[in-house]
């Protein structure tokens, strides 16, 4: 046998191949750094029969995230422009029970949010949010849906959102 070393650096590189990115990251992390996602329903309360998507532009867009340096950010859906500028990048965690999310922006107010489906095809959460948006207006729970991204933008974090 000419080369008796390759089936074991074969073998090496197999197992090497299969180890996660970032193994120090939460499984909530890696799963929700797999793709890239887009807003597509809101709901408020315990309507699911109603879409509120456009009453509510302050949580629709495409969101990246990366499992290794728990960093976050989102773009426009119409544009595909980063919104890091304007509080849309930061950090993000979760909870020691894998029940809520946190968000920091770079620039802004941090949020909580209560993680309610987080699989391959579906990432779901709901918070507490003035009905409508609206300054002074009631708080209601929306449930915010966001499916995989496929969309025409292709969306990369941008040099402002990336890890310090």
């Amino acid at each position: 046998m000419p080369y008796p070393v390759l089936p074991s650096l074969l073998l090496l590189f197999a197992q090497a191949s299969t180890v996660p990115a970032c193994p120090g990251a939460s499984e909530q992390a890696r799963q929700l750094a797999e793709r890239t996602w887009i807003t597509t329903a809101v709901y408020e309360g315990d309507d699911r029969s109603r879409n509120q998507v456009a009453r509510y532009p302050g949580v629709v867009g495409i969101s990246l995230w990366d499992a290794c340096s728990n960093r976050f950010e989102y773009f426009d859906p119409a544009t595909g422009r980063s919104r890091a500028e304007h509080g849309g990048a930061g950090w993000f965690f979760f909870t020691g029970d894998r029940r809520h999310q946190h968000t920091v922006p770079d620039a802004g107010t941090p949020l909580r949010r209560r993680v309610e489906v987080l699989t391959a095809s579906e990432f779901t959460y709901s918070r507490q949010l003035p009905h409508g948006m609206r300054e002074g207006a009631p708080w209601v729970t929306v449930h915010v849906v966001h499916t995989p991204y496929a969309g025409p933008w292709q969306v990369r974090a941008t040099a402002s959102a990336a890890s310090p």
